[in-house]
């Protein structure tokens, strides 16, 4: 009866002392995993593009004709290099040279990277406000930007595999006169340009030149 009852206690005791050691595994665990999916997270961010929420309860007059005439408001809007279904094809170089955008409050930007050269857009970038974005390997040569300003963003499918898309509030359209040199062929100096763009008591406020185009030039 003794020998019975010393058993149960020793195998009690064996699990009372297991407990802390497999919860000490079952959080080493958690953490780990915590840990791999922040990672993936993040890298995520980081490439290709992510979205972001559009309020699309609030329909303008703006937003109401378009819709007539076949457009539509995503539930979220592009953040980040566009896709090829928005009719620009990425070109990239092989030197690490970049732009980095910071945008600060007041609107959402949309920057077509254009080559002075043979007036090709390498390049389409949707930055969000208070956000930045960081595009890499720009090839060599001389590069202008055109810009669009605005909010409540929408988009049209012509049918043929093309999306197109604008803003249809608080709407301006800029080119730079700035040209950015990303240096000659072959070069190996990396080059970067840091844009800031912001909107400051209605005026907009950047750290290159512009001047004003019309809706046209920029979606050509």
């Amino acid at each position: 009866m003794s020998n019975c009852w010393h058993g149960n206690n020793c195998h009690i005791n064996n699990q009372l002392y297991n407990v802390p050691i497999l919860m000490k595994r079952i959080s080493r665990f958690a953490i780990l995993a915590s840990i791999v999916l922040g990672a993936l997270e993040i890298g995520c961010n980081h490439n290709g593009t992510s979205t972001t929420k559009q309020n699309t309860t609030k329909i303008s007059k703006v937003q109401e004709n378009l819709i007539n005439d076949g457009w539509y408001i995503p539930q979220s809007i592009p953040s980040g290099e566009l896709p090829k279904e928005y009719g620009v094809k990425s070109k990239f170089g092989q030197q690490d040279n970049y732009f980095d955008i910071k945008i600060g409050s007041g609107c959402d930007v949309a920057i077509k990277i254009v080559n002075k050269a043979n007036e090709q857009c390498i390049r389409y970038v949707f930055v969000p406000e208070n956000t930045t974005a960081n595009i890499q390997m720009i090839p060599q040569g001389l590069y202008y930007l055109k810009l669009a300003y605005g909010k409540d963003w929408m988009e049209y499918d012509n049918g043929n595999g093309i999306v197109e898309g604008k803003f249809t509030a608080n709407v301006s359209y800029d080119k730079s006169i700035d040209v950015f040199d990303f240096g000659k062929k072959n070069s190996s100096t990396i080059i970067s340009y840091v844009l800031q763009i912001n909107i400051k008591d209605s005026c907009l406020q950047n750290n290159f030149e512009t001047v004003s185009i019309s809706e046209a030039e920029f979606m050509k």
